[in-house]
């Protein structure tokens, strides 16, 4: 307590302090962290300061009278290139002064997340002046880092070393209590004084955690600093000034309440405040604590690849996997030994709604996917590292828009769209018994997603339990940054859970997926799983062909909550946090043969959140797969689903007649009719479309092919 209380004064001494001044202070303060972490990295992999004039001439000196004359010219390059890099920026400035200022320097930091990676591979690999390109682009970078920001308001600062700064700060103290300073001087004495201690114990910390991530991961530890100057420019780029404050806090509220702001300006302006340092501090907390999460060395692991979602997931036989494209000339083969697998693909849902009150209509939905998943213990010896980004391009008909529906009769359609889906670095330990991840992913992709989601087509069976939205649960495509731990603390039980943002409107937020957003309330999600028959280890949010053998299950039970304030129909004022808690089974019921996956599977899923703030409350799904019941060479599946949503009465319209509970009743046959080609065919039937009296019947197929 006594800690929480000396950060709360010490960050309420910025209250005085202006808008752009405070938003400065806390650059410098990630700048800081980063200019530690590079000088601490650098010295530890090639013993040369690279953002530290004064100790690179110490040690070239030293270098210099033991003869070493190889050494002595690296110290001397790192202080040229580092001058270098100052020079640069002034000669810039006079050029390109009519550019904002935050635009200037979003771009040199993101020269400097170049020239750090360049640094990474060039340590590490075969070149013989390996050392001295990896001491220049360090040097070149810091040197640009310093050159580019060397001012908080009115005060001198410096990010990449502390030269000056300590006696600064000394002398800054002093003159603060001096008994010939006036209110004013003492006021503008303390503000510099706390600028520069919090910039030294950035810089400390930076230093320190940049010196433990080399001495534990070696060279890829250096991959942390860019990843904190990735979450610098994410800052930098979010929109800023009041009128952009107050637009973001406007469509904040109005995607959560439908209220007037009950907020005096007072609170306003002091929730602007916290707002802005919650932001710049959750930047860096998030990613740091990924950071140090993914630090601690890894025992050996077996991989285990997590299967994309839904209707994306690989639903292929037993047999080799079949590329259309073939194996590019051994070249496929070769880069998955090296633990790099591509893989592309097309999936289309055509439906047609063949009779319903809406005129007869058919809608495509097509999707084309690329995924990259890389196992960094094969590539480059870090044991127990892996990285996925997937992006994709998606557009076609919504059916269940057209019809009405709350239950989609299709598992894709959402909004068409282009873009990065989700990016994350996971680290496992223990034989996968802790894993750990973070980045830019879906928490429907993992929390009260369906296990048997690609035998279905159908939304809430064919991807994940629909009323996942009412806590605005992050879904694919429009993934928002998020942090995931999952621990099994014996074999057939895993706990997992991670926060996520929960952004409202994340379509047109983040358009291209390429900038994380932090929009909306942290959303946490937890399960605990039961894995009869598997390892907790090995099971998977969505099971594949492979794992159906024998007798294997998975019993789950959720929660997610948002903090954030929702409407109510029954109230005026706006209730204060959104839950949502949900029941999962999925079991195979029996097999022809003990060992192998022919035979009848059962899943069953019910969901409930508060019927006071949620229209869709309840939904309950149930389904039977028998998988491989024709007698064909072939993988075939045929699956049927019943899927039942319940609307809360509290939401009823006024003088309307009481919500009908609606249902859908699917059946499809699966058929892998090539190596690379699926062949879904499905008939859906739907009473009480909207929670009203009409029907629906929709009949049609899907297909994927594998590039």
């Amino acid at each position: 307590m006594a800690g929480d209380f000396v950060f709360r004064e010490w960050a309420a001494s910025f209250d005085f302090m202006s808008e752009n001044h405070r938003s400065d202070s806390w650059l410098s303060f990630g700048l800081a962290l980063v200019g530690g972490y590079c000088d601490a990295a650098g010295y530890v992999l090639a013993k040369t300061f690279t953002g530290h004039i004064t100790g690179a001439m110490v040690l070239a000196a030293i270098s210099a009278a033991g003869h070493d004359w190889r050494t002595f010219l690296r110290h001397i390059l790192a202080i040229a290139l580092f001058l270098t890099g100052v020079v640069l920026i002034s000669v810039s400035e006079r050029f390109i002064a009519k550019a904002p200022s935050r635009f200037l320097l979003s771009v040199v930091l993101g020269v400097e997340i170049i020239l750090i990676s360049t640094a990474y591979f060039a340590l590490t690999s075969h070149l013989t002046a390996k050392v001295g390109l990896f001491v220049s682009c360090m040097s070149l970078a810091l040197g640009l880092q310093n050159g580019a920001f060397s001012r908080a308001g009115e005060i001198s600062v410096h990010t990449t070393f502390l030269t000056g700064m300590i006696t600064s700060l000394l002398k800054t103290e002093i003159e603060r209590h001096s008994s010939q300073t006036t209110a004013g001087n003492e006021q503008a004495s303390d503000e510099k004084g706390k600028l520069l201690g919090g910039i030294w114990l950035a810089f400390f910390l930076g230093a320190t955690v940049g010196a433990a991530m080399v001495f534990w991961l070696g060279a890829p530890g250096l991959l942390g600093a860019v990843f904190l100057l990735l979450a610098i420019v994410i800052g930098l780029t979010m929109p800023r000034g009041r009128g952009a404050e107050q637009k973001a806090h406007r469509e904040s509220s109005s995607e959560f309440v439908d209220a007037p702001d009950l907020a005096g300006p007072r609170d306003q302006s002091q929730q602007k405040k916290v707002c802005t340092h919650g932001r710049q501090l959750q930047l860096l907390f998030l990613l740091w604590c990924g950071l140090c999460v993914f630090a601690f060395p890894a025992h050996s692991q077996t991989p285990q690849q997590e299967p994309l979602p839904g209707p994306d997931s690989q639903e292929t036989g037993q047999g080799p996997h079949g590329h259309l494209f073939g194996d590019w000339g051994g070249e496929r083969t070769r880069l998955q030994e090296r633990g790099v697998k591509f893989d592309f693909q097309y999936v289309s849902d055509s439906l047609w709604n063949i009779k319903s009150e809406q005129k007869e209509r058919l809608a495509s939905w097509n999707r084309f996917r690329g995924t990259v998943d890389i196992d960094l213990g094969a590539l480059i010896g870090q044991r127990g590292l892996y990285f996925h980004a997937t992006a994709l391009w998606q557009g076609g008909g919504n059916l269940g828009a057209y019809l009405g529906l709350l239950t989609s009769p299709s598992g894709m359609s959402s909004a068409n769209t282009c873009r990065l889906d989700s990016w994350w670095i996971e680290k496992r330990w223990l034989d996968e018994r802790i894993t750990a991840r973070i980045g830019q992913f879906a928490g429907q992709d993992f929390y009260g997603a369906q296990h048997y989601a690609a035998s279905f087509i159908f939304e809430p069976m064919g991807y994940a339990l629909g009323n996942l939205f009412n806590t605005f649960e992050s879904f694919d495509p429009p993934s928002t940054p998020a942090m995931e731990i999952r621990v099994v603390p014996i074999d057939n039980i895993y706990v997992k859970s991670m926060v996520l943002a929960g952004d409202p409107s994340p379509f047109s937020h983040n358009p291209t997926g390429l900038v994380p957003q932090f929009r909306g309330n942290p959303v946490s999600v937890s399960e605990i799983g039961f894995t009869p028959g598997k390892k907790a280890s090995s099971m998977r949010a969505f099971d594949d062909v492979e794992g159906r053998k024998g007798y294997s299950g998975l019993y789950q039970f959720g929660a997610s909550y948002n903090p954030g304030k929702f409407a109510s129909p029954t109230s005026t004022t706006p209730q204060s946090g959104n839950y949502l808690l949900y029941w999962m089974a999925s079991q195979a019921i029996w097999r022809m043969d003990p060992k192998e996956a022919k035979g009848l599977d059962a899943t069953f899923a019910y969901d409930w959140s508060p019927p006071s703030v949620n229209r869709n409350n309840t939904l309950l799904t149930a389904g039977l797969r028998f998988n491989e019941p024709l007698p064909l060479h072939i993988h075939n599946t045929m699956s049927l689903g019943y899927v039942r949503n319940n609307l809360s009465p509290q939401f009823l319209p006024p003088g309307t007649s009481a919500w009908e509970t609606e249902q859908g009743v699917e059946f499809n046959a699966l058929l892998d009719v090539l190596p690379m080609l699926l062949l879904q065919p499905v008939i859906q039937y739907y009473a009480n479309v909207g929670g009203r009296t009409q029907r629906a019947v929709v009949f049609g197929f899907r297909t994927k092919a594998e590039f």
